[in-house]
C-alpha cells in the first residue's frame, strides 16, 4: 500500500506525539512506502507562524527523509485535480483539498484522522 500521510500524523511521527497510536504506527510502517507532501511543509510554516504549533522547519523537513518517507512535491496535475473533487457542506481547508488531490494522482491512501475527509472516497483512510 502506498500512503500520503496528513499534516498532523506527519508532524506527530516526528515529535513522537501520544496521539499517534501503536495501531496507526503499525499502519504506516507496513505500508510499501509513506509520502509527506510539500503541502504538509506549507501547511505546518502557517501553523507555526500563527504560533498555534512550535517547530524546527528546516529540521522538519531534513526528518522527513530520514524517518523513511519520500516528499512529494506540488504539480500542475494535482492542482488542477481541485476542480475533480466534491465540495463537502462540512470542509472547505484548502490545505487538506490539495492533500486529497495528490492522493488521487496517482492513487494514495490518504491517512488522516478527520472524519468529514472519509467523504472524499475510498482512497481516504480514516484512523
Amino acid at each position: 500500500m502506498i500512503l500520503l500521510l496528513d499534516s498532523h500524523f506527519a508532524f506527530w511521527w516526528q515529535t513522537g506525539d501520544r496521539r499517534l497510536t501503536r495501531r496507526i504506527r503499525t499502519f504506516i510502517e507496513r505500508a510499501d512506502s509513506v509520502a509527506v507532501s510539500h503541502v504538509t511543509l506549507w501547511e505546518l510554516t502557517v501553523k507555526a507562524g500563527l504560533g498555534r504549533i512550535a517547530i524546527d522547519l528546516p529540521v522538519f523537513a531534513v526528518q522527513v527523509e530520514a524517518m523513511g518517507f519520500e516528499w512529494l512535491p506540488i504539480t500542475l496535475e494535482h492542482i488542477t485535480a481541485l476542480s475533480q473533487l466534491p465540495q463537502l457542506v462540512d470542509h472547505r481547508d484548502p490545505f487538506d483539498r490539495l492533500l486529497i488531490a495528490q492522493s488521487r494522482a496517482p492513487l494514495r491512501t490518504f491517512v488522516t484522522i478527520n472524519e468529514v475527509l472519509g467523504g472524499y472516497g475510498k482512497m481516504v483512510r480514516v484512523m
